[in-house]
C-alpha cells in the first residue's frame, strides 16, 4: 500500500504535539508526522503549518473529528494549509453526521463543497433528535 511507505511504518515516529514543544521532538527524532488534536485554528494551524513545511514533517489532524460539520473543516484546513498530509476523523463510526448530505471520500480524497460557507447543511432534525438540554 503506498501510504504505508510513505509513512514509514518501520522506523520514524507520529506524534501527539498538543501542548508540547513540536520543534523540540523533530530535533531529537526521525518524525513521520506531528499530530495535532483538540482545537488548532488560526495563528496556531499557522505555526504548526509553517514548521511542519520547513522541517519537512506532516501534519496530522485531528481537531474538530466527530461531526459532519467538523469533518468538512478539517477538509478546508487540509486545503487551506499544505503542511497537512492527512486529516483523521470518526464520522464514520457514528449514528449521525449531523449534515443533510453525507461529505463522502472519493478515491481516498475529498471533494471540498462548490456551496457558500462550509459547503454542507445543517441536519435540523438531527440536532433536534440528538438534543440534550
Amino acid at each position: 500500500m503506498a501510504s504505508e511507505a510513505k509513512l514509514g511504518y518501520e522506523p520514524g515516529y507520529r506524534v501527539h504535539i498538543d501542548g508540547l514543544d513540536a520543534m523540540q521532538w523533530i530535533r531529537k527524532m526521525p518524525l513521520d508526522a506531528c499530530i495535532v488534536g483538540a482545537p488548532r485554528f488560526g495563528e496556531t494551524m499557522t505555526r504548526y503549518n509553517a514548521m511542519a513545511s520547513l522541517e519537512g514533517v506532516g501534519l496530522w489532524v485531528e481537531n474538530a473529528s466527530e461531526t459532519g460539520l467538523g469533518q468538512v473543516f478539517q477538509a478546508h484546513q487540509a486545503a487551506a494549509f499544505p503542511g497537512i498530509e492527512y486529516t483523521i476523523g470518526i464520522v464514520h463510526c457514528l449514528e449521525d453526521d449531523l449534515v443533510m448530505a453525507p461529505f463522502a471520500m472519493t478515491d481516498a480524497f475529498y471533494r471540498l463543497p462548490a456551496k457558500p460557507g462550509l459547503g454542507v447543511g445543517l441536519d435540523e432534525n438531527a440536532l433536534e433528535k440528538y438534543r440534550v438540554a
